[in-house]
């Protein structure tokens, strides 16, 4: 008898033991436990347009630059995300930050913030301004670099708008300061290019005054002339006015309605244009600007003579990188070559100078921002063949993207031709995005054509 009470006794316990189990909520969501809360996806639904009300989510970002074509600037936009990683805060010269945010809740689908700055485009100051987990939107233009990484442009051209829904004080995103556009301030030249190289072009139209630099060239089918301004009327630091129209809007009926020399105010919106094929990028006016002003006036002053005839090229001089003399490890600087003409190399938007390296037969090596400009003196350049270093199957042709401030730019393979300069002096632009080895221009040796 006592063996049965016994038995019940233990039986009661275990029974109470497993009620007891029973109540104590899971450590996690057990599968399948609710029918209507399927396995959630890896990535965020993307949201948002990128506007300053209304930014894209990580998600959205992500799928539009992935949509992008390779290297090719998106217009600034806004991004909002949450920060995972930082990889550096710069607190000197640079003042930027490596980080990557995602969208909460979805860690393993991250957007690379890249050299971007503080809080209304200032300068970092410390590393302990952000931390994972600060709520950021960013604003600035983004790239999918080199067809793979969607990312920030580099070098400062975003920066944190709101960090942590702006606590802790407003902070409004800084407004150049710009004097009104009108007609009688038109925008110079440089002051454009400045505005479009610095992703501050306005979206509006806006007007311009330079003088004309470059014959037009007349399109039949649009009716239309593009032609190229500067402040100086030289062929350096131009405009590409493309494609435009006469005084309000009427057709032009010939190329000569425009001549060199002439001072002219045009109307219309500035922008950067990347050729799909050549990937050269031209600073211009777009299509269907409108003509304001000619020498002051409101009449055409049409020429009598036609557009000069270019002229026929001579035999090419070869010269290799190493034949200057330059030390290794050194900048290039100015060098003159044996026919008076001199090369010159620039850091101009770049964080480095351009320097001579004599390894593999010597190279000179310019990064992205640096410049390399040719002056004949008196002579005329008709074309220059640029040809590249390639190392370990990386080819150091800056990514296909060569700018030059006259003729037309084809790459092919390691090798870059530039025909149709027909001037005195031509500067070439490294316009690669992003870093690594095939962002930078390797230069082995060139061959330039003068013309007869």
């Amino acid at each position: 008898m006592k063996k049965i009470i016994n038995a019940l006794f233990l039986l009661a316990i275990g029974v109470m033991t497993f009620s007891s189990c029973s109540d104590v909520p899971a450590p996690y969501d057990t599968p399948n436990q609710n029918g209507n809360n399927p396995t959630k996806p890896v990535t965020a639904e993307p949201a948002g347009s990128g506007t300053e009300s209304d930014p894209y989510n990580v998600a959205a970002a992500i799928k539009l630059l992935k949509a992008q074509p390779a290297d090719q600037k998106t217009a600034p936009m806004y991004v909002k995300g949450v920060i995972v990683e930082i990889k550096k805060v710069d607190t000197g010269s640079y003042g930027n930050a490596d980080y990557y945010i995602i969208d909460k809740d979805y860690p393993n689908h991250k957007l690379k913030i890249f050299q971007s700055k503080f809080l209304a485009n200032a300068k970092f100051t410390a590393a302990n301004q952000i931390k994972v987990g600060d709520v950021v939107v960013i604003y600035g233009p983004f790239v999918n670099y080199q067809g793979n990484t969607p990312e920030t442009v580099g070098k400062g051209a975003t920066y944190i708008y709101k960090l942590n829904e702006q606590s802790g004080g407003t902070v409004t995103p800084p407004t150049p300061s710009t004097p009104a556009n009108t007609e009688a301030t038109a925008y110079t030249v440089t002051k454009a290019i400045n505005l479009i190289t610095n992703n501050q072009a306005p979206k509006a139209e806006v007007y311009v005054k330079g003088i004309i630099s470059k014959a037009p060239t007349y399109n039949a089918t649009y009716k239309s002339l593009t032609y190229y301004i500067s402040d100086d009327g030289t062929t350096t630091n131009e405009l590409q006015i493309f494609s435009g129209k006469s005084f309000n809007g009427a057709d032009f009926t010939a190329a000569n309605e425009l001549q060199v020399g002439q001072t002219v105010v045009v109307l219309g919106v500035i922008k950067a244009y990347t050729n799909n094929t050549t990937h050269v990028t031209i600073n211009e006016m777009d299509k269907n600007n409108k003509l304001i002003s000619v020498n002051g006036g409101t009449q055409l002053i049409p020429g009598t003579t036609p557009p000069p005839t270019p002229p026929t090229p001579s035999t090419g001089t070869e010269v290799t990188a190493a034949s200057f003399g330059v030390a290794n490890n050194k900048e290039f600087g100015t060098q003159t070559m044996s026919d008076g003409t001199t090369v010159t190399t620039a850091k101009g938007s770049g964080n480095n100078v351009p320097k001579f390296y004599s390894v593999g037969g010597g190279t000179i090596r310019m990064y992205p921002g640096n410049t390399i400009s040719f002056n004949a003196g008196s002579k005329q350049i008709a074309s220059i063949t640029l040809f590249c270093d390639e190392y370990k199957g990386d080819k150091y042709t800056a990514s296909g993207n060569l700018g030059t401030t006259s003729g037309t730019v084809a790459l092919n393979g390691l090798k870059y031709t530039i025909n149709g300069i027909n001037a005195a002096t031509v500067t070439f632009t490294n316009n690669a995005t992003g870093s690594g080895a095939p962002s930078q221009l390797r230069i082995k040796k060139f061959v330039i054509t003068y013309a007869n």
